[in-house]
């Protein structure tokens, strides 16, 4: 990949995660002035599109990021980012005195389902897992349609097995998966990581499920954090 393809394409999928509109040519333009020309942009995103990065929906002139994209994102484009003093707060302000392990893990899985729009799942084993955020994944314009909702019915309807499959291979550090590679569905994209208590040997996993095109950067830094509280109750 070229450098300006490089350019363009984290700046398509920078922008595809804000809005989750299709980005077209035109926006481009504008967002790098006159450095590069409309043609040469045009030309650009045929060859990402040829390539396998961009997707043409057939409703629209623009273009949306692939999974090959996201991988792409993941590997090159990630950005190690402070969490909010806001975000901090929020998260702080839900752990309480004389409250169980399980239920600070709860009430700040609550409160990162509330931050990020996502489902977040807690296995504090293989047999013991909570998850919360299903509204408001649904909120998500992703997760809008009856058959992404089905698929997502599935994944609740089939936890438990998932869990089991994943809980020894997941580590103290963040793991990201999507599409292909994910084993709560193809069509999502999700960050799992485990923390440790001194009751639980093994530790417990959790993870934050959302579309594809989730923010990252920040969810990615939100988890991080969560496990730094979690670590230290």
């Amino acid at each position: 990949m070229t450098q300006r393809q490089n350019q363009l394409l984290k700046t398509i999928i920078s922008q595809y995660i804000k809005t989750a509109e299709p980005i077209g040519s035109e926006y481009l333009a504008e967002k790098f002035e006159s450095k590069i020309s409309s043609a040469t942009i045009r030309n650009e995103m045929a060859e990402l599109t040829t390539n396998g990065f961009l997707a043409q929906p057939h409703t629209s002139a623009g273009r949306i990021p692939t999974e090959k994209a996201y991988h792409y994102y993941i590997e090159n484009f990630l950005q190690q980012e402070e969490v909010s003093q806001i975000e901090k707060r929020k998260l702080n302000s839900v752990k309480k005195e004389n409250q169980s392990l399980e239920i600070s893990a709860k009430k700040i899985g609550e409160k990162i389902a509330e931050l990020t729009n996502g489902l977040v799942i807690l296995a504090f084993d293989k047999n013991n897992f909570y998850y919360t955020g299903l509204s408001s994944l649904f909120s998500q314009p992703e997760f809008n349609q009856m058959d992404v909702v089905y698929n997502v019915s599935q994944i609740i309807d089939h936890l438990d097995q998932t869990v089991a499959k994943i809980f020894d291979e997941i580590e103290s550090n963040h793991r990201v998966f999507l599409g292909q590679s994910n084993p709560f569905g193809d069509f999502c994209g999700t960050i799992l990581i485990k923390y440790h208590t001194p009751n639980q040997k093994r530790g417990v996993v959790l993870g934050l499920l959302g579309p594809m095109r989730m923010d990252y950067n920040r969810n990615i830094a939100l988890i991080e954090y969560a496990k730094e509280i979690l670590d230290k109750v």
